[in-house]
């Protein structure tokens, strides 16, 4: 049951997304949608995981071999390559004990009521208010299992004291980042975010295999799935592509709201980005493959705002820059 909603669900989404596209770049050929269905049948096993081939298809302008459909990520892939040890990215708690790296911006976190410094020493909760402001004047604070910017909160020292922080959910308190300066150009009210994609190899290696940047509206004080940008990356290069998506998939060359064009942009520190999510992905081997949301600082060094290896959606980079996973054997996981 659950199998079959889950694949509902996905069928309605890429039939949403498919009418957008086609809308505005033209209907999908009878031979490109034969294509999907018989690659879909024959490569995955079921014609049910057309759907997102088809928007792939209707993004790229033509069909590849070597796509994984959204939901096959969702229910192959990942139980297959991540388990139920995914689950543990989304308790935001314990990512600085998994990834033991001063690349995070955490400042403390709340556990069962309780406060505790970033290296998991218990402090008072008038010791804790003081910590968290003893830098900056805002701070983050994101509940654990919470993902796509849902229940964030930035938080002002007249926002919190020792009496109303048994109100919070259990979380990670995270200073801000003042992204580079190249960043502010695009998007001065909230911070751009790297999704950085890495898999593991079938010889145990870890590569990066997808890379975008996503870009808040003028509105957001920090970026949200429902109204960011995003702008697929050249991993050759590091360099934006000239276009960008809206949610609905629709093309723009600049920033609405800034105006900026993403031509000839490079992303500053990407190769250090790229190199230490791989190195951080290399010591975690129980996970097949992480989406990384990193921030790039004013000295271009990066910091890990988040990582993923349970809802880390890999359609939109497969409809732009993919296909992303070839030659790690996951369209044969279906048949285990």
């Amino acid at each position: 049951m659950q199998r079959e909603r889950c694949h509902a669900q996905h069928a309605r989404m890429a039939r949403t997304l498919l009418a957008n596209v086609e809308q505005k770049s033209g209907a999908l050929s009878a031979a490109v949608k034969r294509q999907a269905r018989d690659y879909a049948q024959e490569v995955l096993g079921s014609t049910r995981f057309a759907p997102w081939l088809l928007v792939y298809s209707a993004v790229k302008g033509n069909f590849a071999e070597g796509w994984i459909p959204g939901d096959y990520y969702q229910m192959v892939v990942l139980p297959a390559k991540n388990g139920q040890v995914g689950q543990a990215t989304n308790t935001k708690t314990l990512t600085n004990r998994l990834l033991n790296s001063t690349d995070l911006p955490d400042i403390a976190y709340l556990i069962d009521g309780i406060g505790y410094a970033a290296d998991y020493s218990v402090v008072s909760a008038a010791a804790l208010v003081d910590l968290l402001f003893e830098i900056d004047e805002r701070v983050f604070f994101k509940p654990d299992r919470s993902f796509q910017g849902q229940g964030i909160r930035i938080l002002e020292k007249g926002d919190i004291s020792p009496e109303t922080l048994g109100r919070l959910p259990d979380g990670v308190f995270q200073r801000p980042v003042i992204q580079h300066e190249i960043f502010d150009t695009l998007t001065p009210n909230s911070t751009a975010t790297l999704r950085l994609t890495t898999a593991k190899l079938q010889d145990g290696g870890v590569e990066l295999r997808a890379a975008d940047l996503r870009l808040g509206r003028a509105g957001d004080r920090y970026v949200r799935a429902v109204s960011e940008i995003r702008v697929p990356v050249d991993l050759a290069s590091g360099t934006l592509w000239s276009c960008g998506f809206m949610p609905d998939w629709r093309r723009v060359e600049s920033h609405p709201d800034t105006g900026t064009s993403f031509s000839h942009i490079r992303i500053p520190g990407f190769d250090h980005a790229a190199a230490m999510c791989s190195r951080l992905h290399q010591g975690f081997p129980h996970l097949g493959c992480i989406g990384w949301d990193i921030a790039i600082d004013r000295e271009e060094t990066a910091k890990i705002m988040e990582w993923n290896a349970r809802h880390n959606s890999i359609v939109f980079s497969e409809a732009t820059t993919g296909p992303s996973f070839k030659g790690l054997g996951w369209e044969s996981l279906w048949k285990r």
